[in-house]
């Protein structure tokens, strides 16, 4: 017979068999369907043959009361190998140790790139990072994604139009793109304040200047309200106007609220299932239920884990369950016109200038049309309407 690869797995052991009987041995292991080969022999009365770890037993037993016997030559296999290295724990353990470590900093943040931003702008993302978690020394198996870290470190910062988030390894790379913001050279000499938008005058307080508008005036976009000019002919005298100039300015704004409405809200309800992906074959670690919720969205965050420089063909998986809960939202159209009216007034205070106040509201047009109620309101607005318009000096004045 042959030896098998489970052979090497389960060990067998080489032996010698000494005495008149050894024929008679080999025929009564074939009987018995016991593993034998590698057969030499040695003499007349003693051969050598391998034989299974299991089998040794039922050998000893068929030559028990015999004049033959036995004598261990060699062990092979895999349970002497841990045998002899288990009596080396020590090595065991600190080669467990070492590999632990290794495996432990090849999945750590070790190193932050910044690229595209001045020091002001990198230093205020390196702290937005850092309160997110990404900083030296966190684990990359418990940080949010690339693509989530992008969209929560743009949404923070203002003063960015866009952020790339790379992971390489052990690094995290940012790469910005800053607002280019249009610049606005200081105007420190002559100047008049001129309307920036057609409107009425509802008030205005003049530091520097000459006004040339009244309350309740009506003035064109470009109209000089503060001439930088005091003084008639040849005594006028060029200054720079400063002041605020009141205006009164009205603003459309168009808003549509469906009467029925179907949407789907998270009811606090959570689970979460983590798993050790091997290739294919997810193994659970923890968490090994969906929550069984009828609707539910489902968050899958994979990482995979390094040594070294090299990605293995192992990964950390977490799965994140949310409840969901269909809600169904019905209007009246007086509800429905009240909640337009809410929308349009939001939307139009993210386009008002600083210090401006809405002075007073009314619905323009309604309509009912496709299940939706349909408003168009006019809004008069109040806000300083004066920007600087700068006074060319010509030589010799």
């Amino acid at each position: 017979m042959k030896r098998g690869w489970n052979d090497t797995l389960a060990g067998y052991v080489k032996i010698a068999v000494i005495g008149p009987g050894g024929d008679k041995f080999l025929n009564d292991c074939m009987e018995h369907r016991l593993n034998v080969w590698n057969i030499k022999r040695i003499s007349e009365a003693s051969f050598t043959c391998c034989i299974s770890l299991a089998h040794v037993k039922e050998a000893r037993a068929i030559l028990k009361g015999s004049k033959t016997k036995i004598r261990f030559l060699e062990k092979k296999g895999t349970p002497f190998t841990l045998r002899k290295l288990w009596r080396r724990n020590g090595i065991l353990v600190g080669l467990g140790a070492f590999f632990a470590i290794l495996l432990f900093l090849s999945n750590m943040v070790w190193n932050i790139n910044v690229t595209g931003a001045n020091a002001k702008t990198e230093y205020e993302l390196r702290k937005a990072a850092a309160a997110i978690g990404v900083k030296k020394g966190k684990l990359i198996f418990f940080l949010p994604d690339a693509r989530q870290l992008q969209k929560k470190l743009t949404d923070q910062m203002g003063n960015v139009t866009w952020i790339g988030v790379t992971q390489r390894g052990t690094a995290y790379h940012f790469q910005v793109v800053e607002k280019e913001l249009p610049y606005k050279p200081p105007v420190n000499g002559p100047r008049h304040l001129v309307a920036r938008k057609e409107a009425v005058i509802h008030d205005l307080f003049v530091e520097k200047g000459q006004p040339l508008v009244r309350v309740n005036d009506s003035v064109a976009k470009g109209a000089v309200l503060v001439s930088g000019y005091i003084g008639k002919d040849k005594h006028a005298k060029l200054v720079s106007a400063t002041g605020e100039v009141m205006g009164e300015v009205w603003y459309e704004s168009k808003v549509e609220v469906p009467l029925t409405t179907t949407f789907s809200t998270y009811t606090g309800k959570q689970e979460d299932r983590h798993f050790i992906s091997l290739g294919s074959l997810p193994v659970p670690v923890w968490g090994l239920s969906n929550g069984e919720f009828k609707h539910f969205t489902k968050r899958k965050d994979e990482k995979n884990i390094r040594f070294l420089k090299w990605t293995l063909p192992v990964s950390y998986v977490k799965e994140e369950y949310r409840e969901t809960d269909g809600v169904k939202r019905d209007y009246s159209v007086k509800e429905a016109e009240k909640v337009a009216k809410q929308m349009a007034a939001e939307e139009l205070q993210k386009k008002l200038p600083h210090g401006a106040k809405i002075l007073e509201e009314k619905v323009w047009r309604k309509s009912r049309s496709d299940g939706k109620v349909k408003l168009t309101m006019l809004y008069l607005v109040i806000e300083n309407i004066a920007s600087v318009q700068p006074i060319p000096i010509q030589q010799g004045e």
